[in-house]
């Protein structure tokens, strides 16, 4: 019998172990170590502690748009995020790799999965969304891309307004709508888009239009009166639309006007007429009394107050104060005003949101996995 010859290198090195380890280069063993880092529990536990601290500083110490640009909408915190994806999945499929994939083993691949996913699909939304407030006058149309156009919004750290492209316009106002037999109340004929590329449908309290992703919601509604504003020989010098707020009283009744309600305190509010970037002649209050009998018609309340030398409204000085129908003039001075006509106003939330898709689609994958598990191992069972 032939004896076998010794491995090459020293006689008295001492002998193989078996199984054989695998002999790494040294820049295998760099990237084992960053792989051993990304799937520590230590590594785990420290992300979830940190982004839990963080979650609670961001619903404590700032609210609402603030809280999004210190915390939740930050690089740092999305980082944060994907780290912790990146870390779950090293720990957990790195412990299934190279295993027979079983009924029970594919439903946690699949939970685990959703579990990473819905994490990337929260970072991916928290950079690129888009939640605005815009309103519109019937008839009336703004650029959608332009950040003028919106009374308020709040966007993600990458998100781009070129992606809003075209106009938003608000064609009609519908009273009475009915879907089938139900009564909405009022709908909205609404025409976002530009060219071949436009979207028109009706927004109503259970239902939004969608375009490009994004969603248009109904949000609030009033009325607008188109105030006219002409000399002494009736030449009109000015006219534009002015929304009111529907203020409810505490008898149940609501107000129209020019102001809003702080509590228990309606709070009128003043305009300079013209409106900027026109030069102002004088502030006014204005008010809309319905008619009982005639849709879009009825009275508009006026109180006129001058100016200073610095455009500020001298409150203890007015100018004017009385009534006029819809259509009817209203003398201040050397000036008349008219309330036109009456139309109505809308106010809709728009919302980008490129991460639920993910993130409901997961959540749905993630039952499956459940599902799976679940069957598999009362197979198993039944099998024992």
């Amino acid at each position: 019998m032939n004896e076998s010859l010794p491995p090459p290198g020293d006689s008295e090195s001492e002998p193989e172990v078996f199984p054989l380890g695998p002999r790494y280069h040294p820049i295998h063993k760099f990237t084992r170590s960053i792989y051993d880092f990304l799937a520590s529990s230590r590594l785990a536990m420290l992300l979830l502690v940190t982004i839990l601290l963080c979650c609670i500083s961001g619903v404590t110490l700032w609210r609402g748009v603030e809280a999004g640009r210190m915390v939740f909408g930050t690089l740092w915190f999305n980082a944060l995020l994907v780290l912790l994806v990146v870390n779950i999945a090293c720990c957990f499929f790195g412990r299934i790799w190279g295993r027979r994939i079983t009924v029970v083993s594919l439903g946690m691949i699949l939970f685990h999965l959703c579990f990473v996913s819905i994490l990337l699909g929260v970072v991916y939304n928290s950079l690129f969304y888009f939640r605005g407030n815009i309103r519109l006058t019937e008839g009336e149309s703004l650029p959608s891309g332009d950040p003028l156009s919106y009374d308020s919004f709040e966007q993600g750290r990458l998100f781009k307004f070129a992606r809003l492209r075209g106009e938003t316009t608000l064609v009609k106002m519908h009273s009475d709508y009915k879907v089938g037999s139900v009564d909405m109340r009022s709908a909205y004929e609404v025409a976002v888009g530009e060219g071949d590329n436009r979207t028109k449908g009706m927004v109503y309290i259970t239902h939004k239009l969608s375009h490009n992703g994004f969603d248009y919601f109904n949000d609030r509604e009033g009325y607008s009166l188109l105030l006219v504003l002409s000399d002494q020989l009736g030449r009109t010098l000015y006219g534009g639309h002015i929304p009111l707020q529907s203020i409810r009283q505490k008898d149940g009744n609501f107000k129209y006007s020019t102001g809003y309600r702080d509590g228990d305190i309606v709070r009128q509010d003043i305009i300079l007429f013209p409106v900027p970037p026109e030069k102002p002649l004088m502030a006014v209050q204005l008010g809309y009394v319905l008619s009982k009998v005639k849709e879009r018609a009825g009275e508009a309340e006026f109180e006129l107050f001058p100016l200073d030398g610095g455009g500020k409204p001298l409150f203890d000085k007015l100018l004017a104060k009385g009534k006029a129908p819809i259509g009817g003039q209203f003398t201040a001075g050397d000036y008349h005003l008219s309330a036109a006509e009456v139309r109505y106003w809308v106010g809709m939330t728009v919302r980008y949101e490129p991460g639920k898709p993910v993130v409901l689609a997961s959540l749905w994958i993630g039952l499956g996995g459940m599902v799976l598990t679940t069957v598999g191992r009362m197979l198993r069972g039944r099998r024992r």
